[in-house]
């Protein structure tokens, strides 16, 4: 039997601030093994998945 996967590491800190007239949106990569292009890429989605919610 395989050893269990390792716990889930934190890659990024998404943050959302109201600057000027538009939304900006500050991604922090944590690790540096990590792809920044794309974590924001996936952060792109999501925020878009949940404006079409509202």
């Amino acid at each position: 039997m395989p050893p269990p996967p390792p716990p889930p590491q934190l890659l990024a800190h998404i943050s959302r601030r109201l600057l000027r007239v538009r939304d900006t949106y500050v991604v922090d990569v944590v690790r540096q093994d990590a792809d920044a292009a794309l974590l924001i890429a996936v952060a792109v989605c999501v925020i878009r998945m949940a404006e079409r919610e509202d």
